[in-house]
């Protein structure tokens, strides 16, 4: 289990290296266009809910 973990994080290591790389040679396009996206969808039309919906007369406990 910990050699599976170990390649994980080894694996998320290397990727972050070559995005890291692909954002350098792109001169900060990327972070800009996120940015922008970010900025597209605000205000959003629904506001973010601190809890998941219910339906009304569900049963309290699953059988």
């Amino acid at each position: 289990m910990a050699n599976s973990a170990n390649q994980a994080v080894k694996s998320l290591r290397k990727e972050q290296r070559e995005q890291r790389k692909d954002e350098k040679k792109a001169g900060g396009k990327g972070e800009k266009d996120l940015d922008k996206a970010l900025e597209d969808t605000f205000p959003a039309s629904d506001p973010v809910a601190p809890q998941s919906p219910t339906k009304p007369g569900a049963p309290e406990r699953r059988a």
